[in-house]
């Protein structure tokens, strides 16, 4: 008896299965053995065209350096007569010794930019390229301080990192119109987080200006998402002194009705403005130590250590000796005992054996600090 071979029916005809599973086969072999010399033929390119870059950089580096201390550097004459290797080769040499020199050394080495058409190529990917093209666009513009195709195009930046890079390319070049500019371009309509480049470049424009970040905040801060709210708190936190006006409810407004994130955060953002007698209202520093995140506890702790008045180091002192969260203790009493020369009584009547390791710790890493400090001199 002969057995029986299954069929595959198709467009009227009948094939062996086995014909169809030879078939697929062949033709999953076939893609694979494309895929792989593909694979081998694109190593061997870029192998070949790195191994071109390394043989001529040297030269190239060398000559790139002879030109720069030269009198007259004549970059449109060499540049002119560069393959297109030796141009990416250039442009990568050039983007090296801009993040390394400045003065007028940085200036006639813009001039190679200039010569390369770099500024006008950079126009052209704002307007048409992805955002990584915009990006390294926008970044080439900077380091050869020429906003120019920037200005003239009609590019409005979209993400967090294209408004950080804007802001920087238009501070940078001295066409940054106020701090109000910079913190609509950085914050107007956001809807998520900076990079740290971002939350750099944002406080570099508040550092100049604490105003404007504080007012758009006030506005904005209930819609923006956690992480960026956190990232502004932790700016207006390195400000300090410099905000000798401006609306800080809102930090408040956070710090008792916000995440736990958000609340430690803003916490930490106060520590800075102990001197607004507008904040040291005992009420208000009451719920803020009765917060239930030992998180956000802690963090008021420090803020409480850091305004150093009386009336906030006694309410501090209360309730550390109401705290039970061993970590919230720990750090509220370091920072307590960092205050020390505050009190005309000691705290360890009321806070006990606690106090005294706290003490102790607080004057070993003093002694430590001093004793690196005399290693370094």
């Amino acid at each position: 008896m002969i057995g029986f071979v299954p069929a595959v029916t198709a467009f009227g005809y009948s094939v062996p299965q086995t014909v169809v599973l030879v078939f697929v086969a062949l033709v999953v072999g076939l893609l694979l053995a494309v895929q792989f010399y593909l694979t081998i033929g694109l190593s061997v390119y870029r192998s070949v065209k790195q191994t071109r870059r390394d043989r001529v950089e040297s030269e190239l580096r060398g000559e790139l350096l002879d030109r720069l201390f030269a009198e007259d550097p004549d970059w449109e004459a060499w540049v002119s007569d560069l393959s297109s290797v030796e141009r990416d080769v250039v442009e990568s040499l050039l983007d090296e010794h801009l993040r390394e020199l400045d003065g007028t050394e940085a200036e006639t080495l813009r001039g190679l930019g200039d010569a390369l058409e770099i500024p006008e190529h950079a126009g052209r990917r704002l307007e048409a390229g992805d955002e990584y093209e915009r990006l390294h666009a926008l970044t080439w513009l900077t380091l050869l301080r020429r906003p120019g195709p920037y200005l003239d195009s009609s590019f409005e930046p979209r993400t967090p990192r294209e408004r950080a890079s804007v802001v920087t390319l238009l501070e940078q070049t001295d066409r940054l119109a106020d701090e109000e500019t910079g913190i609509a371009i950085l914050l107007d309509g956001i809807d998520a987080q900076f990079t740290v480049f971002g939350q750099d470049t944002l406080y570099r424009v508040a550092r100049r200006d604490p105003a404007p970040l504080l007012r758009t905040a006030s506005e904005a801060y209930q819609t923006w998402p956690e992480p960026l709210l956190g990232q502004v708190l932790a700016v207006c936190a390195q400000l300090e002194t410099s905000v000798r006006d401006g609306e800080l409810a809102w930090i408040v407004a956070v710090l008792e009705t916000g995440t736990e994130a958000t609340r430690a955060a803003a916490a930490d953002a106060l520590a800075s403005f102990g001197w607004r007698a507008s904040l040291r209202y005992r009420s208000f520093l009451e719920r803020a130590v009765n917060d239930p995140s030992p998180r956000v506890r802690n963090a008021v702790y420090g803020m409480l250590a850091s305004w150093g008045d009386r009336a906030a180091l006694d309410v501090l002192q209360q309730a550390l000796a109401e705290e039970t969260d061993p970590s919230a203790l720990t750090a509220g009493m370091t920072a307590l005992a960092r205050r020390q020369d505050h009190f005309e009584t000691d705290p360890g009547v009321m806070l006990g054996a606690a106090w005294d390791w706290s003490l102790e710790h607080v004057e070993y890493d003093r002694l430590a600090r001093r004793a690196e400090t005399r290693k370094v001199r």
